[in-house]
């Protein structure tokens, strides 16, 4: 998909068949020449103590599925719930059952919508359990569709120059080995929203900065649009 949204965006990769020797990710061989592409998904590095987004991420939306079954095999009406996470709760491996029964027992016992017809209702302070900031509950269109779903997080976070530079220094490390399968060899940054990494917007000043490298071509990729952004690389000293 990433590859596909690359062509779309820039018209001088090739469209014809490649190689995947891993690393790089791909190789395309145009009269002799190896133009070699290595594409890498950004993950916004957790703070200190924090777990990564797309882990912090996984644990919600295995509390909130299993809080779905324990409501059905209880006898609950097909709903649709939001479930807001407090962003300051840590979450653990060990947290999911305890808490998905406190879920599902939230809103067997809190008086809910039956019938889509009926306003949605958020279940108030003190009839949900402290983890959450909200659940939202409305009731099913006909009575069988359902769907609980967990919050990605509403904010967006900055990406900095410096982000940057640690994925490059980290693929970096890649390159000896990439050499060997390529003559040119392109970086292609993938920051992906629709993904499960945090939400995460890069700055003007990530953007216009300039990187070192041991890159061709260094490529921020926003793959839905899609649009690729050429970013500068430094000229190695002499």
């Amino acid at each position: 998909f990433y590859l596909e949204a690359l062509q779309r965006a820039l018209h001088e990769v090739p469209s014809g068949p490649s190689l995947e020797p891993e690393p790089p990710d791909f190789v395309f061989i145009n009269d002799g020449h190896r133009l070699g592409i290595e594409l890498t998904n950004f993950h916004l590095p957790p703070k200190p103590g924090e777990l990564p987004h797309q882990e912090w991420q996984s644990l919600k939306e295995q509390i909130v599925v299993q809080a779905e079954r324990l409501h059905a095999e209880s006898g609950g009406l097909p709903l649709y719930v939001e479930v807001i996470f407090h962003e300051r709760r840590r979450l653990r491996k060990k947290d999911i059952q305890p808490f998905a029964r406190e879920l599902a027992d939230a809103i067997l016992s809190y008086p809910i919508p039956e019938h889509f017809r009926e306003s949605a209702i958020m279940i108030p302070w003190g009839h949900r359990p402290t983890w959450a900031d909200g659940i939202q509950v409305h009731g099913s269109v006909n009575g069988v569709d359902k769907l609980w779903d967990a919050d990605a997080g509403g904010w967006v976070a900055e990406i900095t120059s410096e982000h940057i530079l640690e994925v490059i220094r980290s693929i970096a490390r890649r390159e000896p080995l990439a050499r060997t399968q390529c003559d040119e060899l392109w970086l292609v940054i993938v920051n992906d929203n629709f993904s499960r990494a945090a939400q995460a917007e890069s700055s003007i000043e990530a953007l216009s900065a300039s990187y070192e490298g041991p890159f061709e071509r260094l490529i921020w990729l926003l793959p839905h649009v899609p649009r690729a952004i050429d970013l500068q690389l430094a000229q190695p000293a002499t």
